[in-house]
C-alpha cells in the first residue's frame, strides 16, 4: 500500500529514544533546581540588605552603622543558609552628617556571589545576587 511504513522500517529504537528523554527530563529537573536556588537566594540577600539597613539607622555614627550593617548581613546570610563564594556589604551612612530634625537614611547594598557550577547544566556557573535597602534614620535622635 502506498503510505504505510513496512513493519522492519518504524521509527527509531525503544532504548535510544529512553536516552533521549531521560537526558531532557534531567536537564529539566537541574533547571528547576536552579531556579529554586535564584529565588532562594534572591530571598536571603534582600533579607540581608533590610536587616544590615535596620541596623545601621539604629546606630549614633557612621563607623558603627558600618560595622554592625556588615555584621548583621553576614549573620543573616549564614542564618538563610546561603554560600557566598564572595560577600559584599555597602553601607551608605552620610545620612549621619544631616542635621537633627532632617530626615535621612542609612542604605545598605549587599552583593553575594553563588557557585552552581554542581548543577551541570551550561550557563549556571557563578551568579551575583543584588539587593539594596534604606531604614530611615530617627531624626530627632542624637547622633554623635
Amino acid at each position: 500500500m502506498i503510505g504505510t511504513i513496512p513493519d522492519g522500517e518504524r521509527g527509531g529504537s525503544p532504548s535510544v529514544e529512553a536516552a533521549v528523554l531521560t537526558v531532557v527530563i534531567g536537564l529539566l529537573i537541574a533547571l528547576a533546581i536552579a531556579g529554586g536556588r535564584l529565588v532562594s537566594a534572591e530571598s536571603a540577600v534582600a533579607h540581608a540588605a533590610r536587616s544590615a539597613a535596620r541596623v545601621a539607622s539604629l546606630q549614633r555614627d557612621p563607623a558603627s552603622a558600618t560595622a554592625e550593617a556588615r555584621r548583621a548581613a553576614e549573620l543573616g546570610l549564614s542564618e538563610q543558609g546561603l554560600h557566598c563564594t564572595q560577600t559584599d556589604v555597602e553601607v551608605n551612612a552620610a545620612g549621619f552628617s544631616a542635621p537633627l530634625g532632617t530626615p535621612s537614611s542609612a542604605e545598605a547594598t549587599v552583593r553575594c556571589s553563588v557557585d552552581w557550577s554542581d548543577l551541570g547544566v551550561p550557563g549556571t556557573g557563578t551568579r551575583t545576587v543584588v539587593s539594596s535597602f534604606s531604614s530611615p534614620i530617627d531624626r530627632w535622635r542624637e547622633r554623635s
